[in-house]
């Protein structure tokens, strides 16, 4: 095994034992509970935190008091280790890998691999062959290539001739170096100075110390005080990068980056390093922001991005994140993509104000606690109703039939709302009237561009005309039991009942109504629609959810297990809310 130098280990270095685990050296020295007191050890923290056998204290054979030689950041008891340093990997030089890409021998240097055969259909070894492999090693040599992977080979610093960094691979425009055992940033730059033209670099799952100096020496000898000018992309996601300083201080080495990946590090004081009405004001030709997993919690610390004037793309996934807010006249001005999934909002209006981002044409939100009970189709269809400008939902086109679809199953689910709640007419309560329309603030606009191609929105009887208000509605099983039956067809009156229908359902496929779920699709291009949402909405008709002619009619079955942990998952929420609010009060008391 090779060490980083050829002496001790150094603190905070990267390390890998005889299994594999990747570790931190976080103490160099002898140990208090040891046999052999002049033995040195090194004292690991293991990514793996169930590696270990303790938190990095022991106790001493002298005294039996408890002596603690390191703290390890991860709480967990068995997170930290003493290994003898000659049972560690400290990593491998960039230099050496690059010559072994380029050295490595053949595999089958005469067409055949030596020592491997198959057994033929009469019981005879054959030799196996293989074709081709010079032609695949000639297109694998770096001079002839300008980008490169090379993930997870132990890579830990630069090696002591940098020079030949730059002779055999000085040209690459692109560098993978994902995974590896890198911890010091003043080695990668001393690799990235010996290659000038780097466009892009990844260094995601390198366990880095902050950047301390924002211009190593190293750097400024062979790029100047202007840093990385070419280096236009760089990941850096979970390198264990603490606070937005040291994100400013990259941002100052790499002056023309367009797309900055920092996903799953420390950077909750972003608000606080940069706060508003100023924000970031470095990173100048940002296009794309990656801040997943950052521990972001509030559209304040959002907002501090607002003034990037060419950020195109804000990615802000699996953050704790509860709202949104209204885009502020002047920031986010040319923003056309956003995604939000995986945070915790639970209210519509954070949907409803992504109207206000005037640029906002592409949109990934899913996952969260809002749409959570709702079935993936269902769920979309009401964000692109809610939302007027996107084109883009979850990485799929919104087609203009269904942006069209979308809306006119929207205006009826609030027409029904707005319905059971205040009654359908003027008459009815204004003050809860006007709480739904406030709720939904795109309703009366839509509901005026549908008007003409809408079955009206009353309260589903019919004209009088028994020809005219027959329809033709195909209904077919989709439950486990009767999936395989043939689906019916049938002209009922648009004014049939939707208890009715399921009674219909239960002569034609066995199953009882209180375990029905329905939906209709208008055609085979619409999207679906519930029928219903509980038995309430039995003395509904056909017409007045809009149900038309030649419609098809679903019947599914309820998932009682999936219900069930709905209820307790929300009965969790409940009480955690609660909880929150009863420390709150606690505060401010």
């Amino acid at each position: 095994m090779s060490a980083f130098t050829s002496t001790a280990p150094q603190l905070n270095s990267r390390c890998r034992d005889v299994d594999g685990f990747l570790g931190t050296v976080l103490y160099v020295g002898p140990v208090a509970s040891a046999k052999k007191q002049g033995d040195i050890y090194c004292g690991i923290e293991w990514d793996d935190p169930s590696r270990g056998k303790h938190d990095g204290s022991v106790i001493s054979r002298e005294t039996n008091d408890i002596v603690r030689h390191f703290k390890c950041n991860d709480p967990s008891p068995t997170a930290g280790s003493f290994v003898k340093p000659n049972k560690l990997d400290f990593g491998v030089s960039f230099c050496s890998v690059l010559a072994r890409t380029e050295d490595a021998p053949l595999l089958a240097p005469n067409d055949k691999f030596e020592g491997c055969f198959a057994r033929t259909k009469s019981g005879r070894g054959k030799q196996v062959e293989f074709f081709g492999e010079r032609k695949i090693r000639s297109r694998q040599q770096v001079g002839d290539i300008t980008k490169v992977s090379l993930r997870g080979l132990g890579v830990s610093h630069a090696g002591d001739d940098t020079k030949q960094i730059n002779t055999q691979a000085g040209h690459l425009t692109e560098v993978d170096l994902q995974g590896n055992m890198l911890w010091d940033w003043e080695e990668v730059m001393k690799i990235m100075c010996e290659i000038p033209n780097l466009e892009a670099v990844h260094l995601n799952g390198n366990r880095l110390r902050n950047p301390s100096d924002p211009k190593p020496q190293t750097m400024e000898k062979k790029t100047g005080e202007g840093g990385f000018t070419n280096l236009k992309r760089l990941v850096i996601n979970k390198t264990g990068i603490k606070g937005w300083n040291a994100v400013e201080a990259l941002g100052a080495v790499f002056p023309n980056l367009t797309e900055l990946y920092c996903a799953d590090n420390d950077l909750a004081d972003v608000d606080i390093v940069a706060p508003l009405p100023t924000g970031i004001t470095g990173f100048s030709n940002l296009k794309l922001l990656d801040l997943s997993s950052c521990g972001l919690t509030s559209w304040s610390q959002v907002k501090t991005f607002g003034n990037m004037k060419g950020l195109e793309t804000l990615i802000v996934n699996e953050n704790d994140i509860q709202e949104t807010e209204e885009c502020e006249e002047g920031t986010f001005e040319n923003l056309k993509a956003l995604q939000i999934s995986k945070t915790k909002i639970k209210e519509w209006k954070a949907v409803d104000n992504l109207n206000s981002y005037p640029s906002l044409r592409a949109l990934r939100f899913n996952n969260c606690p809002l749409t959570s009970t709702m079935g993936g189709s269902e769920a979309r269809g009401i964000v692109i109703a809610r939302v007027e400008k996107v084109e883009f939902l979850n990485a799929s086109v919104v087609t203009k039939k269904e942006r069209g679809d979308a809306e006119k199953i929207y205006v009826r689910r609030v027409a029904r709302e707005v319905q059971m709640k205040a009654g359908g007419d003027d008459s009815g309560d204004k003050d809860k009237r006007d709480a739904v329309l406030k709720s939904h603030p795109r309703f009366k606009h839509l509901k005026e561009v549908h008007k003409a191609s809408m079955v009206p929105l009353g309260d589903g009887g019919g004209t009088g005309n028994l020809a005219s208000d027959t329809i033709n509605v195909t209904v077919q099983s989709m439950a486990a039991g009767s999936c395989t039956m043939e689906p019916i067809r049938k002209r009922v009156p648009s004014s049939l009942q939707l208890g009715r229908l399921k009674q219909i359902c239960k002569r034609a496929f066995k199953l009882d109504p209180d375990l029905q779920v329905l939906h209709f699709r208008a055609d085979k291009g619409s999207l679906s629609q519930e029928l219903g949402t509980g038995a309430d909405d039995d003395d509904l008709t056909l017409a007045y959810f809009g149900v038309t002619d030649g419609s098809m009619i679903m019947m599914n079955e309820v998932d009682l297990k999936a219900k069930e942990r709905e209820r307790v998952a929300a009965e969790k929420a409940r009480k955690e809310e609660e909880e929150r609010e009863k420390e709150q009060e606690e505060e401010t008391n």
